[in-house]
């Protein structure tokens, strides 16, 4: 009988075995596709140790480990624990986590694909490595973690990704891998005052650590509209589409890391999916232009400094030197590309060749007037709108020592109907607000009062940029504006939940 009962367990971990192999093999596909890797390895270090540096406007924070170290890592915890952290946004302890990482797309999941997921991180050897704590590296007030819960009632809805009815199986397994699996929006869709997703600008494109991620909403001036389905394929797959279009930044790093792994028929469903897409409205937003005589300044930079390689016509040099004419990423909304290339290089990949940094070489003012001209040079249609305070940012974020002038402080503009009711209260009041809670709370009131219908996200902002230009007005250091307008904004999420909200676990699912 014992031997018998021995016999039988044996069997049943032989069966387990046989079942779990094919079940990791497709989680590891799994989180090729999720980009695990890119935020939860650092450079050099261990796969999945952690340790990877995201650079944001409140300090650092660093992808965590999740190999299956017991004190570093995520060795102690249960299936349940790792689906409640990609479903709610919650750790083993209960603690919150900061929207770094993507649970807003990694929400809509799958049960099967997470249940995958999480038998390949099971296989991962674990590794000794701590990781700094965002307590530690972020500035205050983000370093308090419970704010995360105001944050999570206000902006964050657990939810799973529903097929839509009247397409077909590609185009719905491309939606299910932009929206959830491969989480484009994190990068491509522009955030709020609150750093959450603004969902009617859908995919039009955002700032992302000093890069520029592009407008893939189909809009008539985007790569989505201008390549058909088999070179898109061709870009997702290898960074590089016809007329020498070239993927560099964090682009380039998605598709080193997990696009070029994708089965041709995903990537084949993700391009089907984006060229399906109606332009979304992007955000008005007043930028300066230059002048013709910055831009004839711009020109002469680029040809002492430029055209050696990417020639006075713009074009480069196949497979060797990216083209500037035509290249969509130079004629995006935004100029962040072109001036986080200037100041950063690129090192060599495959047979394109090496980029140096002209951080030192250049001022603010010349690599913003260079980025202008080749935005407008040979006929492509960019706005030339960078300016010099946007390369000072800039260099805050390029891997080069941070130097330059620093940033003006730039208040949220928001549409009228949004923002007077707001801007009805006096600046002193709103000063106060900052720093004494009942008058903040007077200050909610009356803005909800006048705009009953408002949603928390408008109320927030508008109140954020009536507060900012109070600040502004001060004429006070950029160093402590900037920190009060952000601490301020947090405050007025805490303040519209607190009468009781429910917290994300508690959301009926």
């Amino acid at each position: 009988m014992w031997k018998r009962c021995v016999a039988l367990s044996a069997l049943c971990v032989i069966g387990w075995q046989a079942h779990a192999a094919p079940l990791a093999a497709h989680g590891k596909y799994i989180a090729l596709a999720a980009d695990c890797n890119s935020c939860h390895t650092a450079p050099g270090g261990k796969p999945f140790a952690g340790g990877n540096e995201l650079k944001t406007p409140f300090g650092s924070i660093y992808g965590p480990n999740i190999t299956q170290d017991r004190t570093t890592g995520i060795g102690t915890w249960t299936k349940a624990d790792f689906v409640r952290a990609l479903r709610l946004g919650i750790r083993k302890d209960g603690g919150y986590l900061y929207p770094a990482m993507p649970y807003i797309e990694y929400t809509q999941m799958s049960d099967a694909d997470l249940d995958a997921l999480w038998a390949y991180i099971r296989t991962i050897a674990p590794v000794s490595h701590a990781v700094p704590a965002p307590e530690k590296t972020f500035h205050f007030p983000f370093n308090f973690r419970p704010g995360i819960r105001a944050w999570q009632a206000i902006y964050f809805k657990p939810q799973r990704w529903q097929p839509t009815a009247g397409k077909d199986a590609q185009w719905n397994r491309g939606s299910y891998l932009i929206q959830a699996l491969a989480h484009c929006g994190e990068c491509h869709t522009p955030k709020n005052v609150g750093m959450a997703p603004e969902a009617k600008y859908r995919l039009t494109g955002a700032a992302l650590q000093g890069w520029f991620a592009p407008d893939i909403s189909a809009d008539p001036n985007s790569s989505i509209k201008k390549y058909d389905v088999p070179q898109l394929v061709q870009f997702l797959k290898t960074g590089v589409m016809a007329g020498n279009d070239h993927a560099f930044g964090p682009m380039a790093e998605t598709v080193h890391d997990s696009l070029r792994y994708l089965d041709t028929s995903d990537l084949q469903a993700m391009a089907v999916y984006l060229k399906d897409q109606k332009p979304a409205s992007e955000p008005a937003v007043a930028r300066g232009v230059a002048s013709p005589e910055e831009l004839a300044i711009g020109k002469e930079i680029y040809e002492n400094n430029c055209s050696s390689c990417h020639h006075d016509n713009g074009r480069g040099m196949a497979n060797t030197v990216p083209a500037l004419a035509g290249n969509t990423a130079v004629t995006a909304a935004e100029p962040d590309d072109v001036i986080m290339a200037v100041l950063q290089g690129f090192a060599p990949q495959g047979t394109w060749g090496a980029m140096g940094s002209f951080a030192h070489k250049l001022s603010d003012e010349q690599i913003a007037d260079v980025t202008n001209y080749v935005r407008t040079a040979w006929n492509n249609n960019g706005v030339p709108n960078a300016q010099q305070w946007e390369v000072g940012n800039a260099r805050k974020y390029a891997d080069i020592p941070a130097r330059g002038r620093q940033p003006a402080l730039i208040c949220p503009l928001l549409p009228a109907n949004v923002a007077n009711a707001a801007l009805k209260e006096s600046p002193e009041t709103l000063r106060a607000a900052g720093s004494d809670h009942a008058t903040l709370v007077k200050v909610v009131h009356a803005y909800t009062s006048a705009k009953p219908d408002s949603s928390p996200a408008e109320v927030i902002e508008a109140l954020t940029e009536a507060y900012c230009r109070a600040v502004v007005s001060e004429n006070v250091p950029l160093s402590s504006s900037g920190g009060a307008v952000a601490n301020f904004s947090q405050q007025v999420a805490i303040v519209l939940t607190e009468a009781d909200a429910p917290a994300p676990h508690e959301t009926k699912q």
